[in-house]
């Protein structure tokens, strides 16, 4: 059986927890289906013996500059047309737009509805953003631009890359259907329609050559 890798918690509720080939990686692992993994060290499989990875709503968690490793490891043990499948929440989006706070250049500083608290600096005369400390805050806030900067700075760049669903600028989206595959995502186009049928995530699949 190949397997496949799920990043972050795979509960029940998942549908990828009913594909025996998925392993979660999670900090706490809570059952027999999930292994212990820090997303942002090593992963702890030999080079190309994987044969399909699905990040979903988890990179925006961790720390940007660790973020190339990250996928340079997903990279590494893939095997050859090996899928990546990353999704993360498009701060273009209007519902994600409408709960953010932002700087005097215009630039998201914190998303109110997960872990950001902003607060005034008297010391420099700046609007500042604190994030919760629990894991569960988002500490960056991913654009196209963001992601093609990331992509650039990894191995993941000699993938075949496809966007499926994202806003390439402010006015401009992708909406492509998703393969219904086993890598399904949830906070995407048709299922999630908060956004009046834009998108709300951005999703690409890296196939490795």
């Amino acid at each position: 059986m190949e397997r496949y890798l799920y990043y972050g918690s795979l509960g029940p509720q998942e549908r990828q927890y009913q594909i025996p080939n998925f392993t979660g990686l999670a900090l706490h692992p809570a059952h027999d289906r999930e292994m212990a993994h820090n997303a942002v060290e090593a992963l702890p499989f030999a080079d190309g013996t994987i044969a399909k990875v699905q990040s979903q709503d988890v990179f925006e968690h961790l720390p940007f500059d660790k973020l190339p490793f990250v996928l340079d490891e997903i990279y590494r043990v893939l095997k050859p047309g090996g899928v990546l499948r990353l999704s993360v929440p498009d701060y273009r989006s209007p519902v994600l737009k409408r709960r953010s706070v932002y700087d005097h250049r215009g630039r998201v500083t914190g998303d109110l509805m997960m872990g950001a608290t902003p607060w005034f600096d008297a010391a420099t005369g700046d609007a500042r953003t604190r994030f919760s400390d629990d894991g569960d805050a988002h500490v960056w806030f991913p654009r196209y631009e963001l992601i093609t900067h990331l992509i650039l700075k990894s191995e993941i760049r000699k993938s075949a890359i496809r966007f499926y669903q994202g806003f390439l600028d402010d006015q401009t989206f992708l909406g492509e259907p998703i393969p219904d595959d086993e890598m399904f995502v949830q906070r995407a186009l048709p299922h999630d329609r908060r956004s009046g049928g834009m998108p709300v995530s951005i999703v690409v699949d890296f196939t490795k050559a």
